[in-house]
């Protein structure tokens, strides 16, 4: 068992792949931004990649403070070398490394909630998906973020910031430029993008969508909740507009409808997932409450 920094990411990009089935643009984007700056927990049999585990540092808010705290991704074992123990133990090991650099707790999107509740890890955000289609007016226009100017830039997650912060939660990504910017190039990789809604210099909300199997997916929409309306019809409009050769998506999905809770009409349908998207293991063993808001892609 072995935790270091990968010079040669091969064997993992090829587990990644036949694991996750994601494309190759995007493994690209995770091993070149995301995978560099991450602890790597790995497992070899005779020299074969067996199983792994990438725990990496996300800048958050944690009831009320900045820390960094590792968000867990890429957890894999080959089929002929599973229910060995291997994952576990790779957990194991980055969850105590974890708590000795000073890590209030680490997270995860998990495949299947069940693998991850013996380690202590418990389901703390639920997400309500929001569906959308009919005719949607453009209230509020659409700027790409990676266009705006950098003082645009910086306003754009401010508000995202206040709006986050307004809404108390006790977990949830720390906002800013840079973190749009990264955002963004995730979000590319996939075929979308990150989009600042304005009225006139007024920002109005921060969304990140994707595309992927001919549909588009927003994978989180800040706005102020008395604005979810206006919102959603607002970046409905802006991708329907979108027709992508022809075949204009009539359904926008919105993974998260947190701030979308007074959207209302017909062809608005929302449903509460029974699956946690985010599970947490406090590292400090504090009896609190968690309240999250997370939506990244990976």
């Amino acid at each position: 068992m072995t935790d270091r920094k990968c010079e040669n990411y091969s064997a993992h990009r090829k587990m990644w792949k036949e694991i996750f089935g994601d494309t190759d643009r995007y493994i690209d984007f995770y091993f070149r931004e995301k995978a560099a700056r991450s602890r790597i927990y790995s497992r070899y049999e005779g020299g074969t990649l067996a199983s792994m585990a990438f725990f990496t540092p996300y800048e958050v808010i944690c009831c009320g403070k900045e820390c960094v705290c590792p968000c867990i991704v890429g957890v894999a074992t080959r089929p002929e070398y599973r229910h060995r123990g291997y994952m576990r133990s790779l957990l194991e090991q980055g969850l105590r490394e974890a708590a000795q650099h000073g890590s209030k707790l680490a997270f995860l999107t998990p495949a299947d909630e069940k693998i991850y509740e013996p380690l202590g890890f418990r389901g703390v955000q639920y997400r309500t998906v929001v569906r959308a289609s009919g005719r949607c007016r453009a209230w509020y226009t659409a700027h790409p973020f990676i266009q705006l100017e950098q003082g645009e830039k910086e306003r754009a997650a401010q508000f995202a910031a206040q709006v986050l912060s307004g809404m108390r939660f006790d977990l949830y990504r720390k906002r800013s430029a840079a973190y749009y910017e990264m955002l963004d190039k995730e979000a590319s990789a996939l075929d979308g993008s990150v989009i600042v809604l304005k009225e006139k210099d007024r920002v109005r909300g921060v969304v990140s969508y994707i595309y992927e199997d001919r549909r588009y997916e927003v994978t989180e929409a800040v706005c102020r909740e008395d604005d979810g309306q206006k919102a959603l019809e607002s970046v409905c409009d802006y991708l329907m507009a979108d027709s992508r050769g022809g075949e204009a998506e009539q359904t926008v999905v919105f993974s998260d409808g947190e701030c979308l809770r007074r959207a209302s009409g017909a062809g608005i349908m929302r449903e509460r997932e029974r699956t946690p998207y985010i599970m947490v293991r406090d590292l400090e063993n504090e009896p609190r409450e968690i309240r999250a808001y997370i939506n990244d892609i990976t």
